[in-house]
Formats: structure tokens, sequence, C-alpha cells
């Protein structure tokens, strides 16, 4: 496309004659490639941010101290030096340095006006530029404002939108803004605050905005984004007349409704639903993921929802057929069923006569029934099948169950040589004898006792075996399989964690293999959910578990 684009760039053209693609391998690049996101970074800092912070400078402008009792406000989540964050971000940075860097001379006042909320700058006048230096160049650095971002701000907002139900990413971005700008407590400005204001304002069934998502407040039927719409005018409110008294310094806060200005024009353009172009919560974020659809060349067609179904195997007609008999046989899929059974029937990774196939799964991401779909067959073919495969075995511990069912995901519960079963077996005949460990649970494996951690362990060794060297030759298809031994390296690094047992918590490596705390609901079933969707945004190499 390169003589396009060089043409269209010099004529200032909004012409897409040619570049039909682009945002095709747009999108690809910028999920996995490296030197694609490195090359957005360093035109967006040569063409905005480097000369936005020099105009800043010639004029003597201080936009880290905003004015608004906070001190400094710095990095992705706007982080305060007179709060609680910023400091937390730098002791996390000091873990992963090992305490020496150049935050250190400045430790002992980051912490007291941290504990005493201090909107102080003295003896931290060099703080932003440090901020500013390290976070342009220090993976480690960037590494620990992620952690502190997800853990007092993404997570928090997750488990408010779950506790809700909230299926539209416009209503859990909400959640996210809110939750950045407000706190994510229960103080009188906090998002807790905001919700259950929100909340007390229905007092009876409104489903008038007819969004196809409902709600259940206070045992009223309301509708998803009439919420929203109540939510937004609540957090406008305290937006510009804040209870907190600390909330209320400089009008600061009054100042930012054109945040909520914003959401207001998504809902009336109805984008309801994010997927491609809006990342908003992508990281370890529990919604169940129904509209994923991607090409990824591994000879399986498209993939696409909650278990990563595929069009060049028979799982993704399986949901499409379970739709089908839910909607009364005629839908958006319909007018593509012969071509689907084929390429099920026949093992095809060809996509051709299915253009519109990811644009018609997404677009169906709130419908009830097509998610009724992709929970069907996804416990079938994948959730019971490999949690059978566990009773058998006898695995107690979730660590072992919910590797059971991650790699039935990706090898299939059975069918070949590459298959769950198969690898159970071979790891199986491995076993030559008794096997102790600090588990606390004990396998009978060819009348020998052995401890589950050992037999887990045993089982990744052969699994990491199997994904660098199938022995099915369209399991080796581009690598794709070798790639993804990061999924091994995860499990690994929580059994050296000793995270045999998932309760409220469980530590993980992202696919990036920095380590991360994930939440865990209590049941087997949630669990296994939650692993189904660590499988397809591991496919979209993303930081997801």
């Amino acid at each position: 496309m390169d003589a396009d684009l060089e043409k269209y760039a010099n004529d200032e053209s909004d012409s897409t004659s040619g570049i039909t693609d682009y945002c095709t391998v747009w999108e690809k690049l910028g999920k996995s490639d490296a030197n694609f996101q490195k090359a957005q970074d360093t035109i967006r800092d040569q063409l905005y941010v480097t000369p936005a912070a020099d105009y800043a400078s010639q004029l003597g402008l201080k936009f880290s101290n905003l004015g608004d009792g906070r001190g400094f406000t710095a990095g992705i989540a706007g982080f305060c030096s007179g709060t609680g964050d910023g400091w937390d971000v730098i002791q996390e940075y000091h873990r992963l340095t090992g305490g020496s860097d150049d935050f250190s001379s400045m430790d002992a006042n980051l912490e007291k006006y941290a504990n005493d909320e201090s909107d102080s700058t003295s003896g931290i006048e060099d703080y932003c530029k440090i901020w500013e230096d390290l976070g342009k160049n220090d993976a480690n650095f960037r590494k620990a404002q992620d952690t502190i971002r997800d853990k007092l701000y993404v997570t928090p907002a997750i488990d408010y939108a779950n506790e809700l139900g909230l299926k539209f990413s416009i209503t859990q971005g909400q959640l996210y803004d809110a939750g950045i700008e407000h706190g994510t407590g229960e103080d009188a400005d906090g998002l807790g605050s905001l919700i259950k204001n929100t909340n007390a304002a229905f007092t009876s069934d409104d489903t008038s905005d007819n969004s196809g998502s409902t709600l259940t407040i206070n045992g009223n039927q309301v509708d998803e984004i009439t919420w929203l719409k109540k939510f937004l005018e609540v957090r406008t409110e305290d937006l510009k007349n804040p209870k907190e008294k600390d909330n209320q310094g400089g009008d600061y806060w009054a100042q930012t409704t054109y945040r909520i200005e914003s959401y207001q024009y998504a809902v009336e353009q109805k984008e309801y639903t994010w997927t491609s172009t809006v990342k908003l919560l992508d990281n370890d974020d529990t919604e169940f993921h129904y509209e994923y659809c991607e090409y990824l060349n591994d000879g399986r067609g498209y993939t696409a929802g909650v278990g990563g179904f595929c069009t060049g195997t028979s799982d993704a007609w399986e949901v499409i057929k379970v739709y089908h008999e839910l909607t009364g046989g005629t839908d958006d899929f319909s007018p593509m069923d012969a071509t689907l059974e084929q390429y099920a029937q026949s093992e095809n990774d060809n996509t051709a006569g299915l253009e519109d196939y990811c644009k018609v799964w997404g677009s169906l991401a709130n419908d009830a029934n097509f998610r009724k779909a992709q929970d069907t067959i996804r416990d079938k073919l994948y959730l019971t099948p490999s949690q059978d495969y566990a009773d058998e075995l006898g695995l107690k511990l979730s660590i072992s169950k919910g590797q059971m069912y991650d790699a039935g995901l990706e090898h299939g519960v059975t069918g070949d040589r590459d298959t769950l079963d198969m690898l159970i077996k071979e790891t199986n005949e491995s076993i030559t004898g008794d096997m102790s460990g600090d588990s606390g649970s004990t396998l009978t494996i060819n009348g020998h006792q052995v401890d589950e951690i050992a037999w887990l362990t045993e089982f990744l060794k052969v699994r990491t075996n199997d994904l660098k060297n199938p022995k099915e030759a369209y399991n080796g298809a581009e690598g794709y399989w070798a790639q993804s031994v990061y999924r091994i390296e995860s499990y690994q690094y929580a059994i050296d964690q000793k995270q045999y047992k998932w309760t409220s918590s469980a530590k993980f490596l992202d696919n990036d293999g920095s380590p991360v705390t994930v939440s865990c609901d209590t049941s087997m079933k949630k669990r296994a959910r939650r692993m189904a969707r660590r499988n397809t945004f591991a496919r979209r190499n993303e930081t997801v578990i």
C-alpha cells in the first residue's frame, strides 16, 4: 500500500481506495508486533508529546501540579503524591529495582505526604523530571505503573461491573473512568457511593432504552443504558458539588464534566459495545469476550468467542448450529451455513465466502441466545470433559484443574495425538515410582503414590514438548503452538509461588512474563471460564489470565 499511502499523505487526501485492508493490517500488527508498537510510540512522541512539552517549558507551565489538593499528578492513571497511589507506584518500582533508584532520595517525603494526604511538594522538586525520564525509558517503571493501576482501579471497577451484571463496554469503561477520578472506595464521592446513589434512583422497572441488556436493581428490571444515563447524572452532580472537602480544592472536579459529556455523546450514538477500536479494560477484565473474532493464520480459519471457536475445526459450526436452534433457524449466520459446514467437515482454513463472519459474530455479542450458544458448546466440548479427566485422576487443586481446562482448549480434549487425553497418558507413562511433594494431595498413578503438584509439573513438561514438537502436522502451522509456551511458564510460575488453591486470588505471569495477581471466583466452573477467557486473549497476545 506504500504508493497509495504516500500519495494520500502528500495530497492530504481522504480517499481509501487501494488501502481497504489498512485497518485489518494495522490492528493485527498493533496487537503483536513490538516494532510496530515502537514505531507508533516514536512518532507520537516526535509529533505531539515532545513539542507539547517544549511549549510548556517555554511558557513556564507546570501541568503536573493541578492545584487540586493532591500534590503532583503523574503517569497513566493520574497517580498523586498527595494521596497514596503515587507512593504505591514508587514502592512497587523499588521492589523491581531492588530498592535503590532515582526516587530513593525522596522516599521519606513521599511516604509522609502519602500518609498525611498532603498537597506539599517541598523536597520532591525533581519528582516530575524523574517520573518523566523513567516513564519514557524504564520498563520496570512502566510495569510498576501498570501493576498499581490494575490493583487500585481496573480490578475494583471490574468487580463492581460484575456485581451489577454490566454487559456493555461503554458502561464498564465508565466505571473505570469514574474509579480513576473519584477513587474506587465507598467514601461520599467514591465509585461505590456513586453506584449506590444511582441504584437508589430506581424504585420501579425501567427498560425504556431497550438496549438489549437488563440489570436487576433493587428487585427492579432496569435497562443497562438507562442505568448508565442515571449514573452519568449522579456523577456530574458529584463533580460539580463534591461531598468530601478534599475533593473541593480549586474547583478542579467541576471543570472535568467534559468526561461525562464524552460518554453521553457515545450513548447518543448508540456506541455501546467497543470491540477492536477500544481496548479499555482488556487487561485483567473478567467480562467474557463473546464478540472476539480474528484470523490467526494458524490453520484453523477464524478464531472467535469465549472458547476460541474455529471455523476450520468444528466447534464454531457447533456454536452456530445451537444458535440456529435457539433462533428458530433463520439468523445472520444462515447465508454462510453451507460454507461453514463444509469447512468444519473438511477442517479447512479457508475463509472464502465468510467475509462477513467476524462482523456478524461481533454484532451478536449482546444477543442472549448467541451467548448461550457459546456457553453451551464451550462447556460441552471443553469445560465438562476436562473436569471429567480431572476427576478421574483425582485432582483436588485449583491449579491442576485449571491446567486441564487450559490444555483442553488449546490442544482439544480428544481426537488426535496432541489432545489432552494423550498428554495425560504420556504423563502417566513417564511415572515409574512414588513422587513426594508438599501439596497435601496425593494421586495414585500406575500403582505409585504421586504428589499432585509433582504430577502437574510432569504434565507441564509433556505439554511444553508437545507445543514445541506437535505430533500432528496441522498443529504446527506457522509455529503458532510453539509460540504459546508462555502459557506453561505462567502455570510454572504459579507452582513456584505455591499458588495451588485459588480462593480469593492467585499469582501468575502475564503473556509478557510479568507477575500479576488475578482475582478468582469461588466456583470451579467460574474459574474455568476465566481460564477460557485467558485462552482467547492469549491468542491475541494480550496480558490476560
